[in-house]
């Protein structure tokens, strides 16, 4: 790990995602929680989240293929400063309460347009940085500290709300935020290792798609996260009123409640980067999103609010141990020079089911009840994730990547790349 942190650009970075972490929890308590109150409709609480995950798609699929062309570093800052002039806006309005419900619904479309820039440009970042023997436990590092700002975040978050109002809250954010933007500043500067050719659209989106080609198995993960988030998208928005009304809880008990999830990503950070990336990556990452689902179900059938917050934490431990090894697998087999179309197009793959699941959510805990809604989610990741441990495709999750191999039908199950005949 000692390596990792004399990277100096890493640490900057490093640091900038912690405070990036920290602004951007803030921003999803409060905006959740601003609709619940000057709402309260379940619905409504799944329409912010279309709201913020429909131009969060269309922003991957058009601009995505040029993230590789601008620097990184300038990418990354952009998209942490629009979203803080976006918070000062909502922070003034709140003082001189004016603040309609619509204002709320475009400041998650703005969000919506800046963190898809954000995540693809620090990714392909992080992979030209650091040497692939430092990918796992550096991505480790950086999902940890994130989570770590997330378990600080929505307990924090709630606390101050129902000491102070959400004044303080969105005033801590937009710093936290701004400040993040500051620290990308001392980053060293990547452009020299990007792509500058003056591809049209088009050509550089089918160059991304056909990384795909070249690994079946990533497109096949691609369509297991889509199942999966839909899930996420349908259950996430409807968390706050799940504890509020289903568990008889408070403000600061969901809180808590999202911070427990984040311990347990923070836990799963510890384990999944002290560790080497397994080599049976299949039972890994398919065993987790399995016990993900089986997690989804028992928050149906709990009316305790302890006994939830204990399966929120082992819920975010099974979520970061897929996303750390998912992510270590893509930087490890995606060249330099188009990693941030390659990002872009797995974050447009995978995410295209969360707002259809936020949209049908609302309405199936609106028509129906809270027990329902987990249980049917739970239900269908495991369904997906039983069909994933039958599927022959998934055992090249066990392939080790070397120089010059290919896949074949007769060495995908063996577990071991031959190199091509030259």
């Amino acid at each position: 790990m000692k390596s990792v942190y004399l990277q100096k650009s890493f640490l900057f970075l490093w640091l900038a995602q912690a405070a990036s972490g920290l602004g951007g929890t803030f921003a999803t308590f409060i905006i959740s929680w601003l609709v619940y109150d000057l709402s309260g409709s379940k619905i409504a609480m799944g329409m912010i989240w279309i709201s913020f995950m429909v131009p969060s798609l269309l922003t991957n699929l058009l601009a995505g293929p040029y993230i590789d062309r601008f620097s990184y570093k300038k990418m990354m800052i952009f998209s942490e400063w629009l979203r803080a002039i976006t918070f000062i806006i909502i922070g003034g309005l709140l003082l001189t309460n004016q603040l309609p419900l619509i204002v709320l619904f475009i400041a998650a479309m703005v969000a919506g347009i800046a963190e898809p820039l954000f995540r693809p440009a620090s990714m392909a970042y992080v992979a030209s940085i650091l040497p692939k023997e430092n990918l796992q436990r550096g991505n480790s590092l950086l999902e940890g500290t994130m989570q770590t700002m997330m378990l600080i975040g929505p307990a924090l978050g709630g606390l101050l709300l129902s000491v102070f109002g959400p004044s303080l809250v969105i005033f801590i954010l937009t710093f936290a935020i701004t400040f993040a933007g500051i620290l990308l500043l001392f980053v060293k500067n990547t452009e020299q290792l990007q792509s500058k050719e003056k591809t049209p659209w088009l050509p550089m989106f089918k160059e991304g798609i056909n990384f795909f080609k070249m690994y079946p198995v990533l497109f096949w993960i691609g369509i297991l996260m889509m199942i999966i988030n839909f899930s996420s998208g349908a259950a996430q928005p409807m968390f706050l009123p799940y504890v509020l009304e289903h568990l008889q809880g408070t403000e600061f008990q969901y809180g808590l409640f999202m911070s427990l999830f984040s311990c347990g990503m923070v836990f799963g950070s510890l384990i999944t980067g002290f560790f080497k990336q397994p080599k049976n990556l299949r039972f890994v990452m398919l065993g987790s999103l399995t016990l993900g689902g089986v997690c989804l179900v028992f928050l149906g059938l709990v009316t305790n609010i302890w006994v939830a917050l204990v399966i929120s934490m082992a819920q975010g431990i099974f979520a970061v141990m897929f996303t750390i090894n998912n992510t270590t697998f893509y930087q490890k087999r995606v060249p330099e020079k188009i990693r941030g179309r390659v990002f872009t197009v797995r974050a447009l793959l995978a995410q295209s089911g969360i707002p259809i699941g936020a949209g049908l959510g609302g309405v199936l805990a609106e028509v129906y009840s809270f027990s329902f809604l987990f249980v049917t989610l739970g239900g269908l990741t495991i369904l997906a994730t039983v069909i994933a441990w039958s599927s022959k495709i998934f055992y090249q999750l066990n392939v080790p990547l070397v120089e010059g191999a290919v896949l074949t039908d007769d060495n995908l199950g063996d577990g071991v790349l031959h190199k091509e005949a030259t």
